[in-house]
């Protein structure tokens, strides 16, 4: 099986999730490729048995680059088995109405696009401090502050559960495996 992952990142850590993904397909004994979606170009989805999407959510939107490339594939993406991992800080959040949003958002990238994957996985995302300049750092300070979480500026924070988001790749895999052909319309 041929693994496509297309993911979008705004401070790199979509691109760890999506590496992490890679890897654990491939020690499955599959091929990957990785496409980063600010890099796409024309991506031949024909050499594709599966796909998984990932994307952060910032300012409560995904990325446009992956809204519009899915947008433009949902049809050819409807044959092929497809998984979506959203990656944002709400994932992480200890408040329900937090990931009630996240989910909206998520459903709400599904209906515009017209994409309907097969699984999903709510990754938790990163605080990223060092990178923010400095009313990003005060502001997501204050907000971590606010919900408990580390408000130390000098280092990053991961709060993405690995060991959850390999077994989701593993899970996707399994179900491309048992899944009935799909073709495109």
């Amino acid at each position: 099986m041929h693994v496509l992952i297309i993911f979008g990142t705004v401070e790199g850590h979509t691109r760890k999730i999506a590496r992490t993904l890679s890897a654990t397909v491939q020690s499955l004994g599959h091929q990957v490729t990785v496409f980063d979606a600010g890099d796409l170009g024309d991506v031949d989805l024909d050499i594709a048995d599966a796909v998984i999407v990932c994307a952060p959510v910032h300012m409560g939107a995904y990325p446009t680059a992956i809204s519009h490339w899915l947008k433009t594939k949902a049809e050819r993406l409807a044959g092929l088995p497809g998984a979506f991992v959203s990656v944002s800080l709400a994932a992480a959040s200890p408040f329900p109405e937090e990931h009630a949003e996240i989910q909206r958002i998520t459903t709400a990238l599904f209906e515009h696009t017209g994409w309907k994957p097969l699984m999903v996985h709510q990754a938790a995302g990163a605080l990223k401090y060092p990178q923010y300049d400095f009313l990003k750092r005060l502001l997501m300070k204050h907000i971590a502050y606010r919900e408990g979480g580390p408000t130390d500026v000098t280092t990053d924070h991961e709060f993405t559960n690995w060991n959850a988001l390999t077994a989701f790749a593993e899970g996707f895999v399994e179900a491309c495996r048992t899944a009935p052909e799909t073709t495109a319309g």
